[in-house]
């Protein structure tokens, strides 16, 4: 990863050097960019029109580059290649409210390098649904946008031997977040943290607490095209097996360069991000991605 460690940042600091020229920029006519691209991204601060049906696809790509416990490598004896997808669906209930849902679908290649052998797990996960309140906006005088969610993960997998517990084991769970975004001119800030925690589900596995940090900023370059970066910080507890810790806590953040297209006539758009690791640990012996790309589509319609 000596590459990715090495070209990433030099990427960001050209994004924020080309974009920094026009800082501050706040006349009427500047350019708005599209929002954040990778698929954990939930609240923000920013609310959903009312009446208007929004349609998102999420997709990330993933390979892991080795087996790693701590901060360190320890081996290459499994790979995973890794298809998520997500499926999410928000519509505005009236100003400031709208309801959100979010649903997996994932195909993840194992192999076993020792021995050759590899097999494929995978299929729908469980599914969150939340309520998005705002309660301060930029437009109407306060200095951000902000928000919160209140949320619940409902069991709506296909558990058996070909699915994956931390994804989906038909669990109940339930959580919230808080969303912050600020705009001046053609950049968009985006902050949110949310946390959330689960029960017992099938194989007697209770998937572990987190608590997700992502950031991202954008920069519009015209009324078509968006290009910036994006961070996302997770925190895991360990998970739990007949009601035992696993001791299979972990730790990961993974940040990089992004570009998005944008049609508003269409009420579509598209972004695209590639993200690299920065900092992981593991307390367990884990398989690791070495790079994601992430892929977001959204089409908005109007249902009043």
């Amino acid at each position: 990863m000596k590459f990715s460690k090495r070209i990433i940042p030099l990427s960001l600091v050209a994004l924020c050097t080309c974009a920094g020229l026009s800082w501050g920029a706040d006349a009427p006519a500047a350019p708005r960019p599209f929002g954040p691209t990778i698929s954990a991204f939930g609240p923000a601060g920013t609310g959903f029109p009312v009446g208007k049906l929004g349609v998102l696809l999420n997709y990330q790509y993933c390979e892991t580059d080795g087996i790693r416990k701590g901060s360190n490598e320890v081996n290459e004896n499994v790979k995973l290649t890794k298809n998520v997808g997500v499926v999410k669906l928000r519509y505005g209930i009236i100003e400031g409210l709208d309801v959100r849902t979010a649903t997996p679908l994932y195909d993840v290649y194992k192999k076993n390098n020792v021995t050759g052998k590899g097999e494929h797990l995978g299929w729908i996960g469980d599914t969150a649904i939340a309520l998005h309140k705002v309660l301060m906006n930029q437009s109407k005088g306060s200095l951000f946008d902000l928000a919160v969610d209140v949320g619940l993960v409902v069991p709506t997998t296909g558990v058996s031997d070909k699915s994956v517990d931390f994804v989906g084991n038909a669990a109940w769970g339930t959580g919230g977040a808080v969303g912050l975004t600020y705009s001046t001119g053609s950049h968009r800030l985006d902050q949110e943290i949310h946390v959330y925690t689960f029960t017992e589900g099938s194989h007697s596995y209770r998937k572990p607490t987190y608590i997700r940090s992502t950031s991202a900023w954008g920069y519009a370059v015209n009324e078509y095209f968006d290009m910036g970066a994006e961070s996302q910080f997770d925190w895991n507890a360990s998970s739990e097996k007949d009601g035992k810790s696993q001791n299979d806590s972990k730790n990961e953040w993974y940040a990089g360069p992004k570009v998005a297209f944008k049609y508003k006539p269409g009420g579509f758009a598209a972004g695209l991000a590639a993200m690299f690791p920065f900092a992981r640990w593991y307390e367990a012996n884990t398989p690791s991605e070495g790079y994601r790309i992430e892929l977001k589509l959204s089409k908005t319609f109007d249902l009043l």
